[in-house]
């Protein structure tokens, strides 16, 4: 019997998908946040581990850097019931399995869940459509760029267009569920990059060197 740990601070989801989970013949242990999940780690071994994003305290991306730095070898799936088609690379990234939408019908939950306990990624349809495994826009050659800064991430990219759009380092950790602390580094990184001290710099050397668009 595979064994879950399912995180997630609603307690009428919780119980509605320990109950489908079980019925397909799992093991569930549940946690309401962040801290009770891992303490949850210290007394169990589990196959799967199934998290909200949104987490009071540490969020879905918080908990899953967390576990694996316990449990390199653990399987996790991100659960959300909003558009986070933009945090799919930080969830990669950070060595996440894959995501699921809450509205998901019982049975493409199961399924999607057996997936990912063979090491597949599951990810909605339509995120998976708007995927690119390389955007020219974004690594375009310097001498084509017109530049010589180096490459940017797509994390150093999704900062740099929330910058463009005037949002502060804690608009931006909220947006992107980083930590504030992970944002001011990210942005300090970006800086150094493209070779600027201050985020007008930094704006308008994005917009020269066609990572953002002017409409931005």
């Amino acid at each position: 019997m595979k064994h879950i740990l399912l995180v997630d601070d609603h307690r009428t989801f919780l119980a509605g998908t320990t109950l489908i989970l079980e019925k397909h013949g799992f093991q569930v242990t549940t946690a309401s946040s962040g801290t009770e999940a891992l303490d949850r780690m210290e007394q169990s071994v589990f196959d799967l581990y199934v998290f909200d994003l949104k987490l009071p305290g540490m969020n879905g991306f918080e908990l899953t850097e967390a576990t694996l730095q316990r449990h390199p070898e653990a399987t996790i799936v991100i659960l959300t019931g909003e558009d986070i088609s933009e945090h799919y690379d930080r969830l990669i990234e950070i060595g996440g399995t894959g995501i699921l939408e809450k509205s998901l019908g019982e049975t493409e939950f199961i399924h999607s869940l057996q997936l990912a306990m063979q090491q597949l990624t599951v990810l909605p349809l339509h995120l998976a459509k708007q995927l690119r495994t390389k955007d020219s826009r974004f690594f375009r050659p310097a001498a084509e760029s017109g530049t010589s800064s180096r490459a940017l991430t797509d994390k150093e990219l999704a900062v740099l267009k929330l910058i463009a759009q005037g949002h502060k380092n804690k608009d931006i950790a909220d947006r992107l569920f980083m930590s504030q602390r992970n944002v001011e580094y990210v942005i300090s990184h970006l800086f150094e990059k493209l070779s600027v001290t201050s985020r007008q710099e930094a704006v308008m050397k994005g917009i020269e060197s066609k990572w953002l668009n002017v409409d931005l």
